[in-house]
């Protein structure tokens, strides 16, 4: 089995996370953020919205939280399947054990589960002699931020300051339509001027921070690389981890049990079209 398993089964990363080493694993994702440019939309169509609708400028704010985000993106991690046990290799899409479909009894679950615990344990130890390690790298990280929000205060204000001046022409334009001072091919002439302007005003800002963004994505890539060498050196011992929880699963299953339990490792979906009870 160690042999049928070793080139393509390897621990669950969300079991190691969850004993303890909250990775900023966003760094890297992050970065094609870092490098957002603001859109540009046909000057005819912007100002027809904007004489109804603030849409245009809400869409350009959320583009400029992502250009210049303040912390890093949630990295969302899956959970645990209904039985209790994580799901395993994760590069494959998360394949969940396939439980539901060995027709397992309580006391085989029960014993399953025992092996989860195992495993948690000694991933858990593995982890405990590099988080030491992971810890300096989060605060690496930390610092990066940090001197990038402080790199990019002074645009944040000029950005902010910008939208209320933009916001409150708009509203004075569409105020004097409304009221009737002025013609609605005016107001849409004066709003795509202004809204030009804007637009100009805007990427200049933006394009001002670039240092400042590349700095950050160099310094959260260096620790990226750093951080996956790290993770690297103990992979064979999660390896190990891993296969001994397969093996450990494979020594109490009955003959029926051991054919689809073989076809999950071949990378089939034995509980395909049999739907997953919890």
């Amino acid at each position: 089995m160690k042999a049928l398993v070793k080139s393509r089964l390897w621990v669950s990363l969300t079991a190691i996370l969850a004993v303890g080493a909250p990775l900023f694993l966003a760094s890297c994702s992050s970065s094609s953020d870092l490098a957002t440019s603001p859109t540009t939309s046909s000057s005819d169509d912007v100002a027809a919205t904007l004489m109804v609708s603030d849409q245009p400028i809400e869409k350009w704010q959320s583009e400029d939280n992502d250009a210049l985000p303040l912390s890093p993106p949630t990295d969302p991690r899956g959970g645990k399947d209904s039985n209790g046990i994580h799901p395993s290799e994760p590069g494959r899409g998360m394949r969940p054990l396939p439980l539901p479909c060995l027709g397992l009894t309580p006391e085989q679950m029960q014993q399953i589960l025992q092996f989860q615990a195992q495993l948690d344990s000694a991933n858990k130890a593995a982890m405990a002699g590099i988080q030491e390690q992971l810890d300096a790298f989060r605060q690496q990280e930390q610092a990066a931020w940090e001197t990038y929000r402080q790199a990019t205060a002074d645009q944040r204000q000029q950005l902010m300051e910008l939208y209320n001046q933009f916001r409150q022409q708009v509203a004075e334009i569409r105020q004097s339509l409304r009221q009737g001072t002025i013609s609605r091919d005016s107001a849409r002439a004066i709003l795509r001027q202004i809204a030009q302007d804007f637009m100009a005003a805007r990427k200049a800002i933006i394009d001002s921070t670039a240092d400042a963004r590349a700095q950050l994505k160099a310094a959260l890539d260096q620790i990226a690389e750093q951080r996956k060498a790290l993770m690297d050196s103990i992979k064979p011992q999660l390896d190990a981890n891993y296969r001994q929880f397969l093996s450990n699963v494979a020594s109490i299953l009955t003959p029926e049990q051991q054919a689809i339990w073989q076809r999950w490792l071949n990378g089939e979906d034995p509980c395909k079209g049999r739907g997953r009870r919890g």
